[in-house]
């Protein structure tokens, strides 16, 4: 077997890949192409670090890394790690990490992180003993909003001015609903929400998927919040909420939004 990047390795086999070591999942992944070529794109992927393992030159497993800032360190996000079926119990993921290690540190990063479901026990086990801990707790939701009918008017607003008006929330999101990652990634749609003519909050959304990746208002402006998505998108999923949020959480939960899975974020400082 041969470890190197992924610099020259065709998506469709990387997603192929992925596809197999993802079979019977939490939850299951999207088989386009497309949709991980933009994923990816949105999560700042550096294809010259992330690796795979070669068993007769057949990709059988990999880590994806974004490579991007956070808190001021060069981090490597993982944003993707599989190892298909025939493959297990061989260590691979430990191997890979062996392998990346001194790449890592000759380009500058400082620090590793990835997000791992809840209850992937097994997985959480490895990290740990690669050298990964639990930094935060992230509850995920979906559902149909119930609200009241408000009166409220959406308007669709650049990107870039959320982003520049919406700093000081910025470190509540997780990676890969930042504002630079949602930029990069092209398809998500920014909006704000006026009551009696004055800004009150906003969402960022991608229709596509009825994914909201940043939602903000105060207590006593939510409800009008949720009525202002709802115009746009009567169902939605909100990922990767900050567990320590506990009012955010409860705003979500009292507008008919139901917790659905959970992930923890982990980290190692190299």
């Amino acid at each position: 077997m041969e470890i190197k990047n992924l610099a020259n390795t065709n998506l469709s086999v990387i997603v192929k890949c992925l596809l197999q070591a993802f079979e019977g999942y939490f939850v299951k992944m999207p088989e386009s192409v497309d949709y991980w070529r933009a994923r990816f794109r949105g999560a700042r992927v550096d294809f010259g670090l992330s690796f795979g393992v070669f068993d007769d030159g057949k990709l059988v497993a990999f880590i994806i890394n974004g490579i991007d800032e956070n808190d001021g360190k060069r981090t490597a996000f993982n944003t993707g790690t599989g190892v298909i079926a025939s493959h297990r119990g061989q260590a691979l993921v430990d191997r890979l990490y062996d392998f990346a290690l001194p790449k890592f540190r000759a380009a500058g990063v400082k620090k590793c992180m990835l997000e791992v479901v809840e209850g992937n026990a097994r997985a959480i086990c490895v990290y740990e003993r690669i050298g990964f801990h639990i930094k935060r707790h992230f509850l995920c939701f979906k559902g149909e909003i119930q609200v009241n009918p408000l009166a409220v008017r959406v308007e669709r607003l650049e990107l870039k001015t959320v982003f520049e008006a919406t700093a000081a929330t910025q470190h509540f999101c997780a990676l890969d609903n930042c504002s630079s990652g949602l930029y990069i990634e092209g398809t998500y749609e920014a909006y704000g929400v006026r009551k009696n003519q004055q800004f009150i909050g906003y969402f960022i959304v991608k229709p596509e998927n009825k994914n909201v990746a940043q939602l903000e208002a105060s207590t006593e402006n939510f409800p009008y919040l949720m009525a202002g998505i709802q115009q746009v998108l009567p169902e939605i999923k909100v990922n990767n909420v900050d567990a320590r949020r506990k009012n955010y959480v409860q705003h979500l939960q009292d507008f008919g939004l139901v917790n659905i899975i959970n992930q923890y974020e982990m980290e190692w400082e190299l």
